[in-house]
């Protein structure tokens, strides 16, 4: 492959990721936005909010199954494809029914899709330049995570649900069009090497990963999915500029992050679950847009150091024969972590926002720990290990 079509591909990539994960994300505050505005109840949001996750959750590891088998961009185009049902399901009931069902489907493209488009990245990158690269891919998640849902906020302002949703549509079929002019990479897997799910699941190389990064990202689900309801209860207007600064803190430091990332991937992921700790115990004391401002840049460095960089330790530490399987599993931490999130939101009925928060704090605190004290002994084992037999 020449470097031509290899730096063309990269791009068709980046910006199909951008334009197809844009989709739900512009729905994101429009939901519950809605749903509050029909009369439901916080907890009955939390849990619909909650299904995209659950739904993003299950096809993330079968995902990784079928790229494996029918390659990145066929996942990608067939997950677009199914993606174009969700009116349909707005169209059959806009009450709870329509919302879940369309959640679900949500869920279920999104996480497909995001497997392949991750795992092209990750099959063109090579151990030298695999930080900087999933660090260009998350630029492009959260370039869409961020400003979609300020798109969606104004999208309801002005032009109401249904504006929301045909503006989805636009975004998946530019998605499309990209995919489509998208080459897959061939990569060499050893064809007498078969993993089950459960094999790869139980690697420990796989699990604690997916656990660390599960702590880290209830933050999301939290913070991010819950917004609209978090600023209704605290009277706070102006919620489109906590996305718009937390995403382009999260581009500015993941810009930021080049080549010599590579020599602190382990240090850099420690810091960033303290600082996504204390994002939570700062969202505790935030009564005014200000305060709100403030949490989006701290919450945007936590989160903009530790996907790319734990990502990177993953796919150094795992082989090629089930580098797609294990990709699945391990981006499903991060709808579990927003689905958890999102859900334990929803218990704002009960408690106030002040201690779902302070609560919340412990759960990236554990992952710290998780991540300090079992999987950096871990990865410094088998590095240990892996030069024993080069030297061998």
């Amino acid at each position: 492959m020449d470097e031509y079509n290899y730096k063309k591909n990269f791009i068709y990539d980046l910006i199909a990721t951008v334009a197809f994960l844009a989709t739900y994300y512009v729905m994101m505050p429009v939901i519950p936005a809605y749903m509050l505005q029909t009369g439901f109840d916080k907890l009955t949001i939390g849990f619909v909010l909650g299904l995209f996750s659950v739904s993003s959750l299950i096809s993330r590891p079968l995902g990784g199954t079928w790229v494996d088998v029918i390659g990145c961009r066929k996942l990608m185009m067939l997950s677009i494809a199914l993606f174009f049902l969700t009116p349909v399901l707005f169209k059959v009931s806009m009450g709870l029914l329509g919302m879940s069902l369309a959640q679900l489907l949500y869920g279920f493209t999104v996480g497909g899709f995001t497997v392949a488009a991750t795992t092209f990245v990750a099959d063109i990158s090579s151990s030298q330049n695999v930080a900087q690269f999933m660090g260009f891919h998350s630029i492009a998640c959260i370039t869409a995570k961020g400003l979609a849902p300020a798109l969606g906020v104004k999208l309801m302002e002005t032009y109401g649900f249904e504006g929301a949703v045909v503006s989805t549509l636009i975004l998946a079929f530019i998605a499309g069009i990209f995919v489509f002019l998208l080459k897959d990479i061939t990569i060499e897997r050893k064809k007498d090497q078969h993993f089950s799910f459960f094999e790869v699941l139980l690697k420990k190389g796989v699990y604690i990963p997916t656990l660390v990064l599960f702590c880290g990202l209830v933050t999301f689900g939290a913070i991010s999915a819950m917004m609209p309801v978090f600023a209704h209860e605290r009277q706070i207007s102006g919620i489109e500029y906590f996305f718009m600064i937390n995403t382009a803190t999260v581009v500015c430091t993941r810009f930021i992050m080049g080549r010599w990332s590579n020599k602190y991937l382990e240090q850099l992921v420690a810091v960033s679950l303290i600082i996504l700790t204390l994002s939570f115990l700062s969202m505790s004391v935030v009564f005014n847009l200000n305060q709100l401002v403030a949490v989006a840049v701290l919450y945007g460095f936590g989160y903009a150091i530790l996907f790319p960089m734990l990502s990177a330790l993953l796919v150094i530490h795992i082989p090629k024969t089930y580098r797609g399987m294990a990709l699945g599993i391990y981006t499903a931490a991060f709808d579990l972590g927003v689905a958890a999130g999102a859900m334990l939101g929803g218990l704002s009925k009960f408690i106030s926002f002040k201690w779902v928060y302070l609560l919340l704090s412990i759960v990236p605190l554990m992952g710290y720990f998780l991540f300090q004290y079992v999987y950096r002994p871990y990865i410094e084992k088998e590095s240990i290990n892996v030069e024993v037999k080069v030297n061998i």
